[in-house]
């Protein structure tokens, strides 16, 4: 085989995989996200139904929190703890060192806004006035929309003693390798705040700031990288030792696997986590 066909088929090989890759984002990450967003669900009606959902402390990374509904954008989502590419690509996602939706002070939320679903993709078409529904362990929490802002734009005056905000953050703008600003949408609560728990985090890891990558799942994506290579070697040591119909049965569901696998940990390695 001469090099100049080595390197037409590896060209050919890349460009798969990134048309592959490319589909994934905007096809199929939406499809693992409704089925993610399933199980979040049955997960946090369960916690609701036995008044067992946390509300303060120290909570797991991807641990259901609350319910987030806009009736104006038709949204209803499952809000998890930590703001992670890994656990925004499962949904919208509370900052770790922010109080709980219906708690005293400033709760901030992320969401995706091109793959994974885009749940926040919607959220600059917002309007002053629009309300904004929190369901927690603690109760029915409902937000008034106060303002849609960018970045630079002036920050909403300090809360009242005992006053709850909730801010929605995303992305606007630009494409899947980088957006061109961050989004935020500022809410007030009506009503009273329900007492906040101690024992909240204070400090959150760099891959939890907005636009950042979640640089964690780099060595998950290593390794499934590797069994990515050892699939296709498999495929291809099959294909001479049993024939054409038999490889395929048995190795195109494991490559196809690895292959997912693959995207996933790439998708969130790689891009900012509100994309």
């Amino acid at each position: 085989m001469t090099k100049s066909r080595v390197f037409t088929q590896a060209l050919l090989v890349l460009s798969v995989l990134a048309l592959g890759f490319a589909g994934y984002l905007l096809v199929l990450s939406p499809i693992q996200q409704d089925r993610s967003q399933t199980v979040l669900y049955a997960q946090a009606r369960q916690t609701l139904a036995e008044i067992s959902m946390p509300t303060g402390g120290k909570i797991d990374p991807g641990t259901p929190v609350a319910l987030l509904e806009i009736p104006g954008l038709q949204l209803s989502q499952v809000v998890v703890e930590g703001t992670a590419g890994s656990q925004l690509a499962e949904g919208p996602g509370h900052r770790r060192t922010s109080p709980l939706p219906g708690q005293p002070g400033t709760s901030v939320l992320l969401g995706r806004a091109q793959t994974f679903g885009a749940p926040f993709k919607e959220i600059g078409k917002l309007q002053p006035g629009d309300e904004v529904t929190a369901t927690t362990g603690q109760g029915k929490f409902t937000y008034r929309v106060d303002s849609v802002r960018r970045e630079g734009d002036p920050i909403p005056p300090a809360l009242a003693r005992g006053g709850s905000r909730m801010v929605l953050v995303s992305a606007e703008g630009g494409d899947l390798t980088g957006p061109e600003r961050t989004l935020f949408v500022d809410t007030t609560l009506i009503g009273e705040a329900s007492a906040a728990p101690g024992g909240r985090p204070r400090t959150q890891l760099p891959e939890e700031e907005a636009l950042s990558r979640d640089t964690g799942v780099l060595i998950e994506l290593v390794l499934w990288l590797q069994v990515l290579v050892l699939a296709v070697g498999f495929f291809a040591w099959a294909r001479i030792r049993w024939g054409r119909w038999e490889t395929w049965l048995v190795g195109v569901p494991i490559v196809v696997a690895a292959t997912w696998q693959v995207y996933h940990a790439g998708a969130v390695a790689l891009l900012p986590n509100l994309v």
